[in-house]
This record gives structure tokens, C-alpha cells and sequence, in this order.
């Protein structure tokens, strides 16, 4: 399982660059349907990906910068966080759940970014779009190919006061937030809310 929830991680970036182009193009009610804009976008941003080198290096400094653009925006981390934390979010004081955001932000944008590179021998098709609510939480379910199997993953969004952003993905049935729960339903059971905020500092390096 920590190996796909891995897998899932360096993936989520592909897609997410497509839903941010997607959501930020218009309202909802206006634009076509989730997956034909998905299936349009997938075109278009591969061909970005592709065309520019250095997009397609790891160590790009421009990498850095595409994500803070294109993918930081499209992610609603405060909400992913709070799904992550669970019953263990009202353990945390406002100025821990903040340095929690940040960090678990800053974990998540540091993997979107090491994925990057990876769209260039990707391909993404889109097989159907669920609706959970109308205008306001749709599922976008995916399959990425380009590996020696397709893996199928499943885009969360949410429609809020900026707009439409993505909460979770699921990744062959795995969903990567109810994993992180678990992770830090570890953490905070062993060390308290302090702990889990020092485990995610430790991972960034800070």
C-alpha cells in the first residue's frame, strides 16, 4: 500500500495541472462537461510539457515556479488537511492547525513538483465524470497511461468561494487522504498534535 499511496502522490501533479486549467476557465454551469474539458486540456498541457525542456528536468528551477502557478492554486490543502486530521483536527489549537496546513502543503507541493518531468511520457484519458452534487462536489475518474499498466485515478473537487479545487484522489480504490489519516492518526496517538507537526518539519527538511 505505502508504495502505491508513493505512486499516487508523484501522479496527482499530471491531472491536477488539467483540472486547474479546467476550473479556472469558467463557472461550472457554464463550461462544458468535466471530462471533455479534462479530455481537451490533457492535449494541450502534454503538448506544454512536452515542447519545453526544461519542464521535462527535475531540477528545473522553472518547475518550482509552474507549480506554484498552475497547482498550488487548484488544491484546497486547508480542506485536505482537515479530512487527513480527522477527529484529531479539533485537537489542535488555530496556531497548530496552521502550522499543520502549511507543512502538509508544503510536503504536497514538494512531490507535485519531482512529478512534473513525468507528463511528458503520459497520456490521460478520462472515463467518466460522477456528480455527487450538483455544482458543488463532482468526481472526475481518470486512467493514466504511458506505464506498463493504466492506473486509474479519481480526482475529488469541490466548488467553494474560489472556485472549483481539488480535496482528494483516489488511486485504484486508495483514497491518498483517508491514507494520510491514518498515517497521522499514528503520529498524533504517539506524540500528540506537537509530534505530528515535528514529523511533517522533518520531512520538508525545515
Amino acid at each position: 500500500m505505502v508504495r502505491l499511496v508513493e505512486q499516487a502522490v508523484r501522479l496527482v501533479a499530471v491531472l491536477s495541472l488539467l483540472l486547474g486549467a479546467m476550473i479556472s476557465s469558467s463557472a461550472y454551469a457554464d463550461a462544458p462537461a468535466p471530462d471533455e474539458l479534462v479530455r481537451k486540456l490533457a492535449a494541450e498541457m502534454t503538448t506544454a510539457v512536452r515542447s519545453d525542456p526544461e519542464l521535462q528536468n527535475p531540477g528545473s528551477l522553472k518547475i518550482s515556479d509552474f507549480v506554484q502557478k498552475n497547482i498550488v492554486p487548484r488544491f484546497d490543502f486547508e480542506r485536505i488537511t482537515q479530512i487527513a486530521m480527522g477527529r484529531n483536527w479539533a485537537k489542535a489549537n488555530p496556531a497548530e492547525q496552521k502550522q499543520i496546513v502549511t507543512e502538509f502543503g508544503k510536503l504536497l507541493t514538494r512531490t507535485y513538483s519531482n512529478a512534473i518531468a513525468t507528463l511528458k511520457d503520459l497520456d490521460i484519458e478520462v472515463k467518466s465524470t460522477r456528480v455527487l452534487t450538483p455544482n458543488a462536489d463532482v468526481t472526475v475518474k481518470t486512467q493514466m497511461i504511458g506505464r506498463p499498466q493504466p492506473v486509474s485515478i479519481d480526482y475529488s473537487l469541490i466548488n467553494g468561494p474560489a472556485g472549483w479545487k481539488v480535496y482528494d484522489v483516489t488511486v485504484e480504490g486508495i483514497s491518498l487522504v483517508a491514507t494520510y489519516r491514518d498515517e497521522f492518526a499514528g503520529l498524533v496517538s504517539q506524540s500528540g498534535v506537537s509530534g505530528l507537526i515535528d514529523a511533517l518539519k522533518k520531512k520538508n527538511g525545515d
